[in-house]
C-alpha cells in the first residue's frame, strides 16, 4: 500500500514538495507547537503516559463536544483499524487499510463519484479518501435506521465543508465515528487518533500514545476549533484557486485533497515532477481508479505545482503550455 508520503532518505525527511500527503494548510496551529516545546522542556519523555488518558479523553470531549466516556484513544486511526476483524464491506475507491471481505465499486457519474452503503456491516471513511466525495446524508441515515453497523472514518472531515456524525452516536449505538488529529493539526508524526461510540470497545492497550502527544493535546485550549473553521475556510479559498488554474479533469471535493485526471499515466507526470521537487499520489493501491488519475494535497502553494505541470513539453506530454 502506498501511502504516508514520500519516502525518508537515510533517517531524513524527504527534500520534496509532498502533494502526496494531505495535511492543513494553514500548518501546526503555534499554541500546539509552544505546547511541544513545553513537553520537551518538561522532559515528561522521561514519564510514562497516563494510564487510562483521562485527562486527554476530557480535553477531546471539551473540544469537539462529546462525553469522554465515548471517546477511545489510539495511536493515530490506524490502530484502531488494526484492531477491527474482517468483516465489513467497503465502496470503492476508499483507503486502502480498511480491514474488508467484500470490497464493491460505486458509480461514477461526471465529475464526482456517487457512493451507497450496502451490506450490514460497512466501513468508509467521508468525505472520502481519494475522490473528496461525502457520502449522502440520507443514505447514511437510512443505513443506521436499518440497525446495520457503520464505522465512519472522518479523518478529514474538521477541514471540509460536509457535516460531522459524531453528534449522532447516542441515537444510533450501531455507528462508530473515527477521527484525527493529524490531518486537521498537521502533526502526523505525533500519532493522536480516537473514535467517538457509546457501544464498540476494543481491547484495552495501555500506552497508546506517548507522553509528548499525551501531555499536547490534553493541554490543548478546546478553542482550537475556531482554527479549525478558519482552516475551512483557507481550504476553499484553495480550492476554488486551483480550479481555475488546473488544466485538466477535476472532480468535485469536500476534502484538503481533490483528484484530477491527466491524459498520459500519472507515473509519467511525476517522474518529471519528483526532479523538479515536487510530488503528487499516484492511483497505486486505489481499487477503481485508473492509471491516469492522481490525488493533489490542496496545499497553500499549490499554485507552485501548476506552474510545474503547465511547464511540461506538450509535444511530448501532449499538455497545455
Amino acid at each position: 500500500m502506498k501511502h504516508g508520503g514520500f519516502s525518508w532518505n537515510k533517517g531524513e525527511p524527504p527534500n520534496v514538495k509532498d502533494f502526496s500527503v494531505n495535511l492543513n494548510p494553514l500548518g501546526v496551529p503555534k499554541e500546539i507547537e509552544e505546547l511541544i516545546k513545553d513537553a520537551i522542556n518538561l522532559k515528561v519523555y522521561r514519564y510514562y503516559p497516563q494510564y487510562n488518558y483521562k485527562c486527554l479523553k476530557e480535553n477531546i470531549g471539551e473540544i469537539f463536544d462529546v462525553n469522554p466516556s465515548y471517546i477511545e484513544i489510539y495511536n493515530g486511526v490506524s490502530e484502531f483499524l488494526s484492531l477491527l476483524t474482517d468483516e465489513y464491506s467497503c465502496p470503492q475507491p476508499n483507503y486502502g487499510e480498511y480491514p474488508c471481505y467484500n470490497k464493491y465499486t460505486v458509480k461514477e457519474e461526471g465529475n464526482s463519484y456517487v457512493y451507497d452503503l450496502r451490506g450490514t456491516k460497512v466501513i468508509t471513511s467521508n468525505p472520502v479518501n481519494p475522490t473528496g466525495s461525502l457520502i449522502d446524508e440520507s443514505e447514511i441515515l437510512e443505513f443506521l435506521a436499518d440497525k446495520r453497523e457503520l464505522v465512519l472514518d472522518e479523518s478529514f472531515m474538521d477541514l471540509s465543508d460536509g457535516k460531522s456524525f459524531r453528534n449522532k452516536i447516542e441515537e444510533y449505538p450501531n455507528l462508530v465515528v473515527l477521527s484525527s488529529f493529524t490531518k486537521s493539526l498537521s502533526i502526523p508524526g505525533l500519532r493522536m487518533g480516537f473514535s467517538f461510540s457509546i457501544k464498540q470497545k476494543v481491547r484495552h492497550i495501555p500506552w497508546r500514545v506517548n507522553s509528548i502527544a499525551n501531555y499536547v493535546f490534553s493541554n490543548a485550549n478546546p478553542k482550537i476549533r475556531e482554527f479549525l473553521n478558519k482552516s475551512k475556510e483557507k481550504v476553499i479559498e484553495i480550492r476554488d484557486n486551483f480550479e481555475k488554474m488546473f488544466p485538466f479533469k477535476i472532480y468535485d471535493t469536500h476534502a484538503p485533497f481533490v483528484l484530477v485526471e491527466f491524459p498520459i499515466p500519472t507515473k509519467i507526470i511525476n517522474k518529471f515532477l519528483i526532479e523538479n521537487g515536487y510530488y503528487i499520489r499516484e492511483p497505486e493501491g486505489f481499487i477503481g481508479l485508473r492509471d491516469t488519475h492522481a490525488r493533489i494535497s490542496l496545499r497553500d502553494d499549490v499554485q507552485d505545482l501548476v506552474k510545474v505541470l503547465n511547464s511540461l513539453s506538450p509535444k511530448t506530454f501532449k499538455l497545455k503550455s
